[in-house]
């Protein structure tokens, strides 16, 4: 498949949209985001190693059901954008439409003619495949990263949360694409004096008080039953939340052995009720922070500065990526001592070990249960990211 592009009338030059083919493609593909973004203040150079496996099919097993295509966009032969048109058949069996998605899109420069053709690419890709509706942005898919950034370009990302330009949602809406749903990013940095806000110290006492409701925290030991059991959770807590997908078996045990290395006993805290688990939250490390001013390389000497920052000198920042609460026990007064339980416990483990700074994202926007515990604690929105779609005419 292969695509050109004229660009505005202000610069004849043309640009060319192909696929990702050879060794060199996929290299120049991975290296993209750290020649766009390098100037920017804001962002933050992930691991390049972690990026590479993203895309790989031998270390992302997600990537076994999906069917996908990565462009380059290039001009005199210079890579100057990507985007990667996806489908995913679990998608697409659980939800029995025929909606692709897109993700991966970033350019060298803020061109929204480029922007536009990059979305044009995707498009033709996903109608030739027989979908009838984009949604995106998804690298790869909604548990991996995803959306927009259109609010909060000021501060920069935390673990596995995107970045971009300002000026990729008005391209996108140029080219047709409009919001299908918002995920806000809420924020909340530790007081010297802090204290945990009287209405949560009520909720503690009151779990305290239930003699069948504990808190726990992960046990090391068993480590790889344990991720089981939290996504197994996951996957019944959110499992009527907008565009869910489970987890597989595979992909637990994957991401099982990729957090390992990244937490402590203290990060992921679980309720249970009569010893069985109904409830959790899961803080990671901001790699991001820890991570800054390394260019994504671990080598040569990378890799001692980044298990100093982890293992000796700590994070100070961290990330609430996954939480949530088994289905039947929502709307109840022990679901929401389980819940908030939880929660209180593994952000004050954070703030223990020396967390400045914590984020929980995403949240949809209409989570009105999560957004009121956020708000509860003090945690306030600071990132909106966006998620467009287009129905095909």
């Amino acid at each position: 498949m292969r695509d050109f592009c004229q660009m505005s009338a202000s610069d004849t030059s043309v640009f060319e949209i192909s696929p990702v083919r050879s060794r060199q493609d996929r290299q120049a593909f991975l290296d993209l985001p750290y020649r766009a973004y390098r100037a920017d203040p804001n962002w933050r150079a992930p691991l390049r190693m972690m990026q590479a496996d993203q895309i790989s099919p031998a270390k992302n097993v997600a990537l076994s059901t999906m069917d996908y295509e990565l462009f380059l966009a290039r001009r005199n032969g210079n890579v100057i954008g990507r985007i990667a048109a996806i489908v995913n058949r679990t998608y697409i069996a659980r939800y029995q439409n025929q909606t692709g998605h897109f993700g991966f899109l970033d350019t060298l420069e803020p061109e929204p003619d480029l922007v536009g053709a990059l979305l044009k690419t995707a498009e033709q890709h996903l109608k030739a495949s027989g979908m009838q509706r984009m949604l995106g942005p998804f690298n790869f898919s909604i548990n991996e990263e995803c959306g927009l950034l259109v609010d909060g370009f000021d501060t920069p990302p935390m673990i596995l949360m995107p970045h971009g330009r300002p000026e990729y949602a008005s391209a996108c809406e140029a080219a047709g694409l409009t919001k299908a749903k918002d995920t806000i990013a809420y924020h909340f940095r530790f007081p010297p004096d802090h204290v945990t806000p009287p209405k949560i110290a009520r909720v503690r006492q009151a779990v305290e008080r239930e003699p069948d409701l504990r808190i726990r925290p992960l046990n090391m030991k068993r480590f790889k039953s344990e991720m089981a059991i939290i996504l197994d959770m996951f996957n019944d807590a959110w499992s009527q939340n907008w565009e869910f997908l489970p987890f597989s078996e595979d992909q637990i045990n994957h991401m099982a052995a990729e957090l390992r290395p990244l937490v402590t006993e203290n990060s992921i805290q679980i309720a249970e009720y009569k010893g069985k688990p109904i409830a959790f939250a899961v803080f990671l490390p901001d790699l991001n922070e820890l991570a800054h001013g390394l260019n994504g390389r671990l080598l040569p000497f990378g890799w001692a500065q980044l298990l100093y920052r982890l293992k000796i000198r700590g994070p100070r920042r961290a990330r609430l990526p996954l939480a949530g609460l088994r289905r039947a026990h929502h709307k109840t007064k022990l679901g929401f001592l389980a819940a908030v339980g939880s929660f209180e416990a593994a952000i004050a483990a954070q703030h223990a070990q020396g967390v400045e700074e914590i984020e929980a994202s995403w949240v949809l926007e209409d989570n009105d249960d999560l957004i009121a515990m956020c708000r509860t604690y003090g945690l306030q929105p600071y990132k909106t990211y966006r998620i467009y779609e287009k129905v095909f005419g």
